[in-house]
């Protein structure tokens, strides 16, 4: 027999929501189907979110719950006092995302701990959905606490981590918004990671998907590899006034770097070492190298940072130099490029209208064969 439309949406939609929207699961379904049950409200095992109480033991509950079934936990919106929890594997920790770029709001996770490594662990949590969610820290504490954290510390894992996270606001940790230590396929989403002490997300390992995020205001970089970083897809973020570089590559290969806008950042706003195998196409590079005297480049400032890479393109980028909003701040950077030991690489077909106040490239020579710079035109900027 064939299922009217609105049986489907009345069997499925609006009871299987029930358990979203402040109702107990257990409330939401019959009796005979409680087995079945695998949507656990916080609020039900005992979290308040009332910014007061501290919530981890009853959150803690909730997603060992959903551990066991492979389940759901729901935060409604409220401010949960918590620290160091457990995520397990194939398991969704949801909220309605209703933050946005300024103030609070939604379901937000507030750490209360000087002394935690995280507020989130997902260590071992194979398959883990993040979605929905604020996480807030603490960066005035001593201690680098991260905001997300995959810890593989000794080895990779032995089977793919699988992470998401989508639809997240995680700002003001001591430590990174995420860090994932030897993470192994990952998908970064429709996210914000802001003022953050460290990087707003800091990988070693490879094959992610990293899309429509804004990384803005961090006191490292905005997107980094630690040791190395390979096979990833860096697609339509806007990377903005970290204190590092904009997105900082290392000791990797095979990314494809496309459509993104990096604005402002104290260093280049992409800068490349040892990398391989590598496309940068079509990006905006706008007044970086806002202050470079901490970072290598010293006094050297630039858009973009290329050095020890082989099999690099790249193509069809544009560049303007600029300062800060309200017409306050130096103009910057000095340089468009600055290349150093490239080789089977091409630098080609970009535009640098106003895009530099020195010279389009400080080039440090040494470079090996094929290397390519042609074709790039531009004029600095007259103030």
């Amino acid at each position: 027999m064939q299922m009217k439309k609105r049986e489907f949406l009345v069997g499925t939609t609006f009871l299987g929501m029930a358990g979203l929207t402040g109702v107990s699961s257990a409330r939401a379904v019959e009796p005979k189907s409680l087995r079945n049950t695998s949507i656990y409200n916080v609020l039900d095992l005992g979290a308040k979110g009332d910014g007061k109480t501290p919530d981890s033991e009853a959150i803690q509950k909730a997603l060992d719950a959903a551990g066991a079934v492979g389940g759901t936990v729901y935060l409604p919106a409220g401010r949960y006092l918590c620290h160091d929890l457990k995520v397990h594997p194939h398991t969704t920790v949801l909220a309605e995302p209703q933050w946005g770029y300024r103030g609070d709001g939604g379901a937000m996770l507030l750490l209360d701990s000087d002394e935690a490594d995280c507020l989130l662990n997902i260590t071992g949590a194979f398959g883990v959905h993040l979605h929905g969610l604020f996480l807030k820290g603490r960066r005035e504490s001593k201690k680098a606490i991260h905001g997300v954290f995959l810890n593989n510390a000794q080895e990779y894992s032995r089977q793919e981590d699988a992470i998401v996270i989508d639809d997240c606001k995680i700002e003001r940790f001591s430590g990174h918004g995420v860090h994932l230590l030897r993470i192994w396929v990952f998908i970064i989403r429709h996210s914000i990671f802001q003022g953050n002490k460290g990087c707003g997300v800091q990988i070693t390992g490879w094959d992610g998907f990293v899309t429509d995020n804004q990384f803005s205001g961090n006191g490292s970089h905005g997107f980094a590899c630690e040791s190395v970083g390979a096979t990833v897809m860096f697609t339509a973020n806007r990377v903005e006034w970290n204190q590092g570089y904009g997105l900082y590559l290392l000791a990797g290969d095979a990314w494809n770097v496309t459509g993104n806008c990096f604005d402002r950042n104290w260093g280049a706003g992409l800068c490349a070492l040892k990398m391989r195998t590598t496309t940068i196409t079509g990006n905006v590079f706008r007044r970086c190298g806002k202050d470079s005297s901490l970072l290598p480049e010293g006094e050297r400032s630039c858009q973009v940072r290329l050095e020890e890479c082989s099999g690099l393109t790249f193509v069809s980028n544009v560049c303007a130099a600029g300062r800060d909003d309200g017409g306050k701040g130096d103009y910057t950077p000095h340089f468009g490029f600055l290349v150093h030991k490239l080789s089977h690489s091409v630098i080609s077909a970009n535009t640098l209208f106003k895009g530099y106040m020195k010279e389009m490239t400080a080039d440090l020579g040494e470079h090996g064969p094929e290397y390519v710079f042609a074709n790039n035109v531009g004029c600095p900027m007259t103030v």
